[in-house]
């Protein structure tokens, strides 16, 4: 058996930091926080202005089908069968436009909450500087802790004042 030894002073500066833990309650955060809420605003505001572009979409498709199926009887099959895949075309055309706002939002949305989780994880640094933690865990992971550990009031007070908005983008490349 070989045994590895080292002196003294390599082993001291190998060893880790003893681990001074916080704890944060993220999810409320994301939930509770100006920035998170005006960004579920604009979210919800333009997820109602897709919905109604839509809508008039589906009418307007729901109308081309029902003079399609009246002009059934008058015209041959072969034209028929033309304004029905050119109406099957047109609906495709709109599932995937729907599809693509709805990607857009999800990704613009992200996009904004990745912001206010910057701006979180930045407050958190300084915190941890002042107050000599050096590790922070998510409440929902931990069974139990003392109150006094809990940084989310803390957080949450300084990135309202931080960051109170955060403007949705209109696109996310």
């Amino acid at each position: 058996m070989l045994a590895l030894t080292a002196p003294a002073a390599v082993l001291a500066q190998d060893r880790l930091p003893p681990a001074v833990a916080a704890v944060i309650d993220y999810q409320r955060i994301l939930r509770d926080s100006k920035a998170a809420r005006t960004i579920r605003d604009q979210v919800e505001a333009r997820r109602k202005l897709y919905q109604d572009e839509i809508a008039k979409q589906e009418q307007r498709l729901h109308e081309l089908d029902k003079e399609l199926a009246r002009q059934r009887s008058v015209l041959t099959p072969e034209a028929f069968a033309e304004k029905r895949r050119d109406f099957e075309s047109q609906v495709a055309e709109v599932q995937r436009m729907v599809q693509e706002r709805r990607r857009q939002l999800d990704q613009a949305a992200a996009a904004a909450l990745n912001d206010v989780r910057s701006a979180m994880i930045d407050i958190i640094g300084e915190l941890a500087d002042v107050r000599g933690f050096n590790l922070v865990l998510p409440t929902s992971g931990v069974l139990l802790f003392s109150p006094r550990i809990d940084l989310t009031d803390e957080v949450l007070s300084r990135l309202d004042a931080k960051v109170p908005t955060i403007k949705v983008p209109e696109k996310v490349d």
